[in-house]
Order: structure tokens, then sequence, then C-alpha cells
């Protein structure tokens, strides 16, 4: 589900910045930036549950 979020953010930073203002989509890309890395790092510290 985060994962349709931030592709949808991603989206809308893009129409932002087709039609709307150059500090707008600054911001948004900068939070943007900042979700997909804690989505990222939420992720990569998870522990695997393997059994060999």
């Amino acid at each position: 589900m985060e994962f349709t979020a931030l592709f949808l953010a991603a989206t809308i930073t893009m129409l932002v910045a087709w039609r709307g203002s150059r500090s707008l989509t600054l911001a948004l890309s900068a939070v943007l930036l900042i979700a997909c890395v804690a989505t990222y790092l939420h992720h990569a510290t998870d522990t695997l549950k393997l059994s060999f």
C-alpha cells in the first residue's frame, strides 16, 4: 500500500512540475525523497525468516 502512495505522490509531483511553481515542485520532491528513503529503510531493516 505504501508503494502505491509513493507512486501517486510521484505522479502528483510530476504534474505540479509540469504546471505549477518551481518552489512547490522542489518542496514536493524533497518530501517524496524523504518518504522513499524512509520506506526503503523500513523494509531494508526487516529480518528475513529463512530456514534451510
